[in-house]
């Protein structure tokens, strides 16, 4: 079996079992309390699947973790949308742990949707200045802040600015140098001093990283609420590669953290991975049921605890029929007349005494000698 239909069916199962867990009732419920008014918790679930499973190293992180940060989006009311730009589920490891745990990060639309929420400020607006734009900065008694981007290319990045426009017409506005800007992003754990590279959103998406900054910076001369300074907080865990498990949790119950591992596990059917032939997998069950001296329930039963593993054996097993037919036809075709062989029957003393391996051939849980 080829390894990337080996890794699609393991991602499908892992999948399943993501949504299944975020659309128990419990999740659900507590997610639905934690959202604000203008999002449904079926669509911050749809959204939340598709950033996950447009990651694999997301798709490997703890299910506690991924509870958190769906918990934590539906807190302070920011989709993970990467084409929205509010908020990203991203991947860390944990050396500690030996685990990928997944991490909340707010993007600058984040932070200024969670501005404009204080009811303090009415907009806020950040920009990148480029070498050749127009810009006039002046600070004082009588400030000043003009910018006009010029036409075609813009060279090299200047440095970023925000402005904030307060309900009383009033506003206030900052401006970072790009050198500024990335002493402070040196700190975090995106830049590799020896090698003097940038990884994550520092390599990919520069410009959106530099408004960020100066918005965060900005912010702190403002009046903010709790859910901003939250997300500077868990922003700030991300960059300084360490775990966010102790803030995530704040936003999901301890009885919703504990699911983990008392979530009851998905139903056989609901791990059957798209565009499985039914039948086939009927006659699987069935074989591996008499084989193994099981019911087909407790193949089901067994199956469920390794998803990933059982599936493989059946499309390995499903490969071992269509040869084994092709082998027929083409005997039937020389010799019309001779009887029918089967190269896979089971051969007599395999005992099966629980589910541990499967042989692809016999379709023996323990293993078949002779195939092995």
């Amino acid at each position: 079996m080829a390894k990337t239909e080996e890794r699609a069916l393991t991602s499908q199962a892992k999948a399943q079992s993501i949504r299944a867990l975020f659309n128990d009732n419990r999740v659900k419920g507590e997610i639905m309390k934690a959202l604000p008014k203008h999002m449904t918790a079926d669509k911050l679930i749809r959204v939340a699947m598709t950033s996950i499973q447009r990651n694999q190293k997301l798709m490997d992180c703890s299910q506690q973790s991924l509870l958190g940060c769906i918990m934590t989006a539906a807190a302070l009311g920011l989709e993970p949308d990467p084409f929205l730009g509010q908020a990203y589920f991203v991947p860390y490891w944990n050396t500690k742990k030996s685990c990928y745990e997944a991490q909340f990060m707010p993007g600058y639309r984040g932070y200024i949707a969670l501005a404009r929420r204080t009811g303090e400020v009415q907009t806020v607006s950040a920009q990148v200045v480029y070498e050749r734009d127009f810009f006039t900065l002046q600070y004082g008694l009588t400030e000043k802040l003009d910018h006009i981007p010029v036409d075609g290319d813009r060279g090299n990045i200047k440095g970023a600015y925000v402005i904030f426009r307060y309900k009383d017409g009033s506003y206030s506005f900052d401006y970072m140098t790009y050198s500024d800007i990335k002493e402070i992003a040196k700190r975090s754990k995106t830049y590799d001093e020896e090698k003097k590279e940038w990884t994550g959103p520092w390599a990919t998406d520069e410009g959106e990283m530099c408004k960020k900054t100066v918005i965060k910076r900005h912010a702190k001369l403002v009046p903010m609420s709790v859910d901003f300074n939250k997300a500077s907080a868990l922003e700030d865990r991300v960059h300084m590669g360490e775990s966010q498990m102790d803030l995530l949790t704040e936003d999901a119950p301890g009885t919703m953290i504990e699911m983990e591992t008392e979530h009851p596990e998905p139903s056989f059917d609901e791990l059957i991975p798209e565009g499985t032939d039914k039948e086939a997998l009927a006659a699987f069950i069935a074989r591996v049921a008499q084989s193994s001296k099981i019911t087909e329930d407790q193949v089901k039963a067994e199956a469920v605890k390794d998803a990933p593993k059982f599936f493989k054996m059946f499309a390995a097993w499903q490969t071992q029929e269509r040869k084994k037919a092709e082998r027929e036809a083409a005997k039937q075709k020389e010799d019309p007349a001779a009887p029918g062989n089967c190269p896979n029957d089971l051969e007599a003393g395999h005992e099966i005494k629980r589910l541990k391996s499967f042989c692809a051939k016999c379709a023996n849980l323990e293993g078949c000698p002779a195939w092995n």
